[in-house]
This record gives C-alpha cells, structure tokens and sequence, in this order.
C-alpha cells in the first residue's frame, strides 16, 4: 500500500530528528550543520529546510524530541520501580541514569550553545519551559509522591530542581572527571539529606 503524503512528511521528519540526535551525540552541537544532518537523513538540505525554516527551528524540535524521548523513558521505568521499594530512591537512580545518556547529552549541548547564541537561546526558551513543566508533572504522578509533597508545594519545585541539577551536573562532569566513589554515594546521601530535612 503506497503511503500518503503526511505519512511520508511524518517519515522525513522523524529521520532528520533522528539525524539531528544522532550527530550531536556524535560530533556535538558545533559540528551540527545542515549538511551533515541531511546526509545522515538521506535527504537533500532543500529537503530539510522545508520542513524546518531555519536550524534554530530544527534545534528547537531536536531538543524537543530529545525531552519526549527522556521522559517517555522515565515513566516506563517508574512504572517498573517495585512496590517494596522506596519510590524516592528508584525514582533517584532514575534520574541518575537518564541525565547520564547521550540523549540528554543533546539537551547539554544545546542548553550550553545558548548561553552565548542569543538566537538559539530565543528559539529553545518555550521548548524548555515547556519540557521543565513536564518533568515537574511527571514528578507529581511519582508513585508516593507524598514524600515529596511532605516538603510543601511552595519547596516542591526547588526540592524537585535540586535533585535533577544534582545529577545533570555529574553528568556533565563525567567526561573528564571520573569519581566512581562519589557516584556510589550520591543516592544514599541524598536519601539522607531527604530524610533529615523532611518536616
């Protein structure tokens, strides 16, 4: 059965977002450029800026994809946490895990271009707004998110902030620190922290 037009259009997107994924993971942000995405797509770069107008336009629908991708990922995996053990901790090792992957890697290497590309930073504020308000959701559906409730709405997104920035920034550090004798410490000691700060 031949495919209709959107489907085709639907196809070619989701190859240049995958593309675009693709060859920041592997090259980085900087080394991103319209022609290696299209290449890696298989598709001309006439062909990629008809359905993205600019790379501002593209970057803004790969850190989008990128997000969807992570928290599709986080809530199969909280769906899987056991119901004997605590849902803060399984949802820590989580976090640890997903701000580790090359998928997240893309939203650092954007979120870090931003800084000093004022037009990338205009382009990826909405999408990130956006991709913040649903991680924030997604924390309120946690299984016994009563524990984190404990700690009043009006801390919910700080405390919420806190334990994602806690692992992003090891993530980030990583690369060229390695300390395996803190990262096998980090969820106990936020457990404790957690724990001894709950009202």
């Amino acid at each position: 059965m031949a495919r209709t037009q959107q489907q085709r259009r639907e196809d070619t997107i989701a190859r240049l977002l995958d593309a675009s994924i693709e060859t920041i993971i592997e090259v980085g942000y900087a080394r991103a450029s319209a022609k290696v995405i299209a290449q890696r797509a298989e598709v001309s770069d006439g062909a990629l800026f008809r359905y993205f107008p600019t790379m501002g336009d593209l970057m803004a629908a790969t850190a989008q994809e990128a997000g969807r991708r992570q928290l599709e990922a986080a809530a199969k995996q909280i769906a899987d946490i056991p119901a004997d053990k605590p849902a803060i901790e399984g949802v820590l090792a989580i976090i640890r895990d997903l701000t580790a992957n090359s998928t997240n890697t893309v939203i650092y290497e954007l979120m870090v271009a931003a800084r000093t590309d004022e037009k990338l930073r205009d382009t990826l504020r909405k999408v990130m707004a956006a991709y913040i308000a649903k991680i924030y959701e997604a924390a309120r559906a946690v299984p016994s998110a009563d524990e984190i409730a404990a700690f009043g709405e009006e801390n919910f997104a700080a405390l919420v902030s806190v334990l994602i920035n806690t692992f992003d920034g090891a993530a980030m550090f990583r690369h060229v620190l390695e300390a395996p004798e803190i990262e096998e410490r980090r969820i106990p000691v936020l457990m404790a922290l957690l724990n001894a700060a709950r009202p």
